[in-house]
């Protein structure tokens, strides 16, 4: 075994054994063997029960949190944060098939009670790398939150783009990117999401 694989695989190791490593940190409700925490100071606190193949992931310090409510329903996923300072919160009796949520830069993604998303969903505060303008050696690309109000359905696939804010009772079409935000009660679809229909509601129930 050369260095690079033996390296490789100490730090698997340590990754499994130690899956909370730092100070200050707090993970409640959840199963560790689902977490991986580097910093100091997070907090984890998960009230549903049925939180299936999710893995939460925190790299950073100062008071990063990640807040689940009672009966959310999550059967798949990653919940990512990276630096200091942001926050993941899903409200009660949010169902989610499956869904990868990316936060950093000191952003938050918060979503609000009675969501349903399916699977494939993507939403993120931040572009990863930087946009540089250059005139001037400035970034143009800033981390920006993501606010989904209450009793919104995102179809399958549909990406959220930071700085969108999708208003209560709101439906995106499956395969949708949303780049701009959206009303309440209307349906919105395409690449990008542009608004299709107003004034509409929608139920779980098969009338």
């Amino acid at each position: 075994m050369n260095m690079i694989a033996f390296k490789t695989m100490i730090k698997r190791i340590i990754n499994w054994v130690v899956p909370v490593r730092g100070r200050g940190n707090i993970v409640r409700g959840i199963n560790l063997r689902k977490v991986q925490i580097v910093g100091n100071n997070n907090i984890i606190k998960c009230a549903a029960t049925n939180i299936g193949s999710v893995k939460i992931r925190i790299f950073g310090n100062n008071n990063n949190k990640i807040i689940i409510s009672e009966n959310v329903i999550m059967k798949s996923g990653l919940l990512w944060i990276e630096d200091n300072g942001n926050e993941i919160e899903i409200l009660e009796n949010t169902t989610i098939e499956g869904a990868e949520l990316a936060v950093a830069e000191g952003c938050k993604i918060l979503i609000g009670k009675d969501c349903m998303f399916s699977s494939d969903i993507r939403i993120a505060t931040t572009d990863s790398h930087s946009i540089i303008d250059m005139s001037t050696g400035e970034r143009t690309n800033r981390a920006k939150d993501v606010v989904i109000e209450d009793h919104v359905w995102l179809g399958k696939g549909v990406s959220v783009n930071k700085g969108v804010v999708i208003k209560e009772g709101t439906i995106i079409s499956g395969n949708s990117v949303v780049t701009k935000s959206c009303e309440t009660n209307c349906v919105y679809a395409g690449i990008p999401a542009t608004l299709k229909k107003q004034n509409v509601s929608w139920s779980r129930k098969r009338i």
